[in-house]
């Protein structure tokens, strides 16, 4: 039998070429290391005392990068330095609430998992509505947007801090008036310090907002953010968010 020669049929060429190219780029996606950060702030991102890093979304960002089929890096970083780092190039991607500035820096490409928005005082300072805050101060995580009505609220002071943990610190001072964070973020953070829930107030129920999975417009390429958003779907659909949020609301 004649053996078929590629110099012959230079058809056979271009289409081994054709069909390599697809397994060449899928190839060089799986060998792409992801920068992902991940906000310092308990009980989403944390170090704990035997110097490993733990937390909500830092457990969930490294799953999605996993099912994704990505070898990543995942630093924990102040929750404002974020935008910074996302805007430069610095980091590829992380799961955060949004807000206007992140929003002309990074792709939104998921709803990943979401929590009220509540506002707390010291007990016997009940505040029941937006217009009772009016004249008072309330303190929040600087960079974090957890109600669009109340960040436009002229007639609301704000105080921003980097943690939940000064935060508290200085509401129990009586240094402002109250705290606005995600139900998770204000009541995790009250149990790790020791704060009895009968100490504070009931609840002003907000709104719900949403962890978002944000991808630097910087680093943007399609087939990776088709991938992530893949394994996000996927992982929704298994329950495996779920799951890991569940195992943190425990210890609430």
């Amino acid at each position: 039998m004649e053996k078929i020669s590629t110099f012959k049929y230079p058809f056979l060429n271009l289409l081994k070429l054709i069909l390599f190219i697809p397994l060449l780029y899928n190839c060089s996606l799986s060998a792409k290391e992801l920068n992902i950060e991940t906000i310092d702030i308990f009980p989403f991102g944390h170090m704990g005392p035997d110097d490993k890093v733990s937390g909500l979304i830092y457990e969930i960002s490294n799953k999605i990068a996993q099912e994704a089929g990505f070898t990543y890096k995942n630093t924990l970083t102040p929750y404002a330095r974020t935008i910074i780092d996302l805007k430069n190039g610095y980091c590829d991607f992380v799961i955060r609430y949004s807000n206007p500035e992140l929003e002309k820096i990074a792709i939104p490409v998921a709803n990943i998992i979401g929590f009220d928005s509540i506002i707390i005082a010291n007990k016997g300072n009940q505040f029941k509505s937006q217009k009772d805050l009016h004249g008072k101060t309330i303190g929040k995580i600087r960079g974090g947007l957890f109600d669009n009505k109340i960040y436009k609220d002229k007639e609301i002071h704000k105080y921003e801090a980097n943690d939940y943990d000064q935060l508290f610190k200085m509401l129990l001072a009586n240094r402002f008036d109250a705290i606005i964070g995600s139900t998770i973020g204000i009541y995790s953070n009250a149990k790790k310090m020791n704060i009895p829930i009968n100490q504070l107030s009931s609840p002003l129920i907000l709104q719900k907002k949403y962890f978002i999975l944000h991808f630097s417009k910087k680093n943007a390429d399609p087939k990776i953010i088709k991938t992530l958003k893949d394994a996000i779907n996927k992982l929704q659909s298994n329950g495996e968010f779920l799951k890991i949020e569940k195992s943190y609301e425990l210890s609430m």
